[in-house]
């Protein structure tokens, strides 16, 4: 392949893998809007070396975080909505020999979405119906973090049993029909030069 040839074969690689790159960050924010932007920025991570040239050939990488799929399939209750996915929050059961719950959602994650919700300050929770709190400046303080505690908790445990509804924001950009009509335009072009596609 020649030079020119080379770099516009790199070209329409990078423009392809960028765009998709640029749909996943985006339906990501689509699917948490009040997200503070860390997963959909976790992705976009290694934008600057998306296509390498390996001693096979070129090698595309989308780095993803590692919570990815539970985002995109979902996740199973473990007490209600128990076939969402085939990843599951479990029930280890009560009494002797139990476990209790097992993998309810990490509290601080459920913090920093609280804060990101703006559920964060002593008069927020004060102008709750019904509250009533101590009067000094500590007290109200210990009231309010006691109070962001509690909710975290509830939140958390509502996610474990209930389950995790799917978003599909990998799923439906990267999937075997996208590929496969990727394949087939740059085969079109520079079938002459391919050898194979081979999914790592």
């Amino acid at each position: 392949m020649a030079n020119k040839e080379r770099k516009a074969f790199e070209n329409i690689l990078a423009s392809y893998w960028q765009k998709i790159v640029d749909e996943l960050m985006q339906n990501i924010k689509d699917a948490y809007p009040f997200s503070q932007g860390g997963t959909a920025a976790a992705i976009g991570e290694n934008k600057g070396n998306l296509i390498q040239i390996t001693s096979q050939g070129y090698l595309v990488t989308i780095t993803m975080p590692d919570y990815y799929q539970f985002l995109d399939e979902g996740v199973s209750g473990a007490i209600k909505n128990k076939n969402i996915s085939r990843f599951k929050y479990k029930d280890g059961g009560k009494g002797r020999g139990g476990k209790g719950q097992r993998g309810v959602p990490n509290l601080g994650a459920i913090r920093r979405f609280m804060l990101n919700r703006g559920i964060n300050t002593f008069e927020d929770i004060k102008s709750k119906r019904g509250f009533k709190g101590r009067n000094t400046r500590s007290g109200k303080k210990r009231d309010a973090e006691e109070i962001r505690q509690n909710v975290a908790y509830v939140i958390a445990y509502s996610i474990w049993k209930n389950g995790q509804e799917p978003t599909n924001f990998y799923s439906s950009v990267i999937n075997d029909q996208e590929i496969l009509e990727f394949e087939k335009r740059i085969l079109v072009q520079y079938k002459k030069y391919i050898l194979s596609i081979t999914d790592i």
